[in-house]
């Protein structure tokens, strides 16, 4: 498993660097901090991505995705989150 952490500047999806969408365009599964990252930003995901707003989520439900990933052994992208 692979995973990416890209920082979404100040959430516009426009703004993204060109890496950043390449990124998200190939990730199977797609968690982001949807109190600081607007959907929009990973509206570039593959549309049978799986894409996890984190912002509801405890941290052990967070964890609990990211290792399902690794089960997989998906191609991971998140957001960088405060917690």
């Amino acid at each position: 498993m692979k995973v990416f952490f890209i920082g979404a500047g100040p959430g516009d999806p426009e703004l993204l660097t060109l890496k950043a969408a390449r990124i998200i365009g190939q990730c199977s599964v797609c968690l982001y901090a949807g109190s600081l990252v607007p959907v929009e930003v990973v509206d570039c995901a593959p549309e049978n991505a799986r894409v996890v707003d984190t912002a509801p989520l405890t941290l052990n439900e967070t964890h609990a995705e990211i290792m399902q990933a690794h089960a997989k052994g998906c191609l991971l992208y998140t957001s960088p989150s405060p917690r």
